[in-house]
């Protein structure tokens, strides 16, 4: 396992978490170098507590629909309704809560910083992961999500700990700055879900490095970082988190097939929120293309799940059109 880098701790000043110039500076270099960027605290308990209590919520149905839900059981634990799901994308889509938080002041702070002065997100996901489910193998969000620029980040917002033990995220610092996207297969290895493998890459485990995190810290990464995480091992409890990616609003996202007459190049996926800036194209119409659907794991439904992705039909997207691989992104 590689030495872990040492992370730069912006420190809180006022309104802003990077207020001050120097240590703004420090997260450029440590992002740029590294390909990743931890803040810690980045969430009050209060609104960890928050964020939870929506989760349980969305998977009990209160939120609206969510494609794959199966039918709440009265009388039901909240452990029975947590446990019944790896994943949700899209919680935005139905979450007042979820919607908000995709610009919280932290997030906008720190993207400001490593993307620009324009940014905007085009898809959340919610990890419940209890004890036992699986982890994610090897992959690069870039993979699914093809902006090209080199601007996709993550922003991995624990709402639990987050520890070796209960599948915490594992990186390969500075596997991002080659730009290349790897390949990906599908695996049969049962200690990691549906989604397909990173392979061919000239890195091996032992440069990988764990990052364990507390409650409320968020993880930043770049879309061209190889990562992966492990089943939850603990005896009981959770590792939820709440993922959201961005990336420079300056540039087009073809993360779906063009429409009719239009030319890949300036094909543009518009199912987007601003969340820092201004908008570049304020002439293209915002589209709602995603909807909220569970996403399958090993224990079941992982070929129905890949034979669609073979046919290039995306059920969580209401027209049928697939954005790439949209869930493979992003444990």
């Amino acid at each position: 396992m590689a030495s872990v880098p040492t992370v730069p701790v912006a420190q809180e000043s006022g309104s802003s978490g990077l207020a001050a110039a120097e240590s703004a500076g420090s997260v450029r270099e440590f992002f740029a170098e590294n390909g990743y960027y931890v803040l810690p605290d980045a969430l009050t308990p209060v609104e960890v507590e928050a964020l939870r209590a929506e989760t349980t919520a969305i998977c009990k149905g209160e939120r609206g629909d969510v494609d794959g839900f199966e039918p709440s059981v009265p009388g039901e634990s909240e452990e029975d309704v947590l446990r019944r799901y790896l994943c949700v994308h899209f919680p935005h889509k139905i979450s007042e809560m979820m919607l908000d938080y995709l610009g919280h002041r932290q997030i906008a702070d720190v993207l400001t910083q490593v993307i620009g002065p324009n940014v905007k997100c085009m898809q959340s996901m919610l990890f419940i992961k209890a004890a036992g489910k699986p982890g994610q193998a090897w992959h690069q969000d870039e993979f699914s999500i093809p902006t090209r620029d080199r601007t996709l980040t993550g922003a991995w917002i624990a709402l639990d700990d987050a520890t070796v033990e209960n599948g915490c995220l594992w990186v390969i610092p500075g596997s991002h700055k080659r730009g290349i996207i790897w390949p990906q297969h599908d695996h049969v290895d049962p200690q990691f879900d549906c989604a397909g493998e990173a392979y061919g890459f000239p890195y091996g485990d032992e440069d990988s490095i764990p990052v364990e995190v507390k409650a409320g810290a968020i993880v930043f990464f770049n879309g061209y970082l190889l990562h992966r995480s492990f089943p939850n091992q603990a005896q009981s409890g959770y590792r939820r988190v709440l993922v959201n990616h961005y990336m420079s609003a300056e540039s087009l996202l073809p993360w779906r097939s063009p429409k009719e007459n239009e030319h890949m190049a300036v094909a543009d996926y518009r199912d987007v929120v601003m969340i820092a800036g201004e908008d570049p194209y304020p002439w293209k119409a915002y589209e709602e293309l995603a909807a909220p659907q569970v996403r399958p794991t090993l224990e079941g439904g992982c070929e129905t799940w890949r034979r669609g992705r073979k046919r290039e039909i995306l059920p969580f997207f209401k027209d049928g059109f697939r954005p790439g691989d949209a869930p493979e992104d992003d444990d």
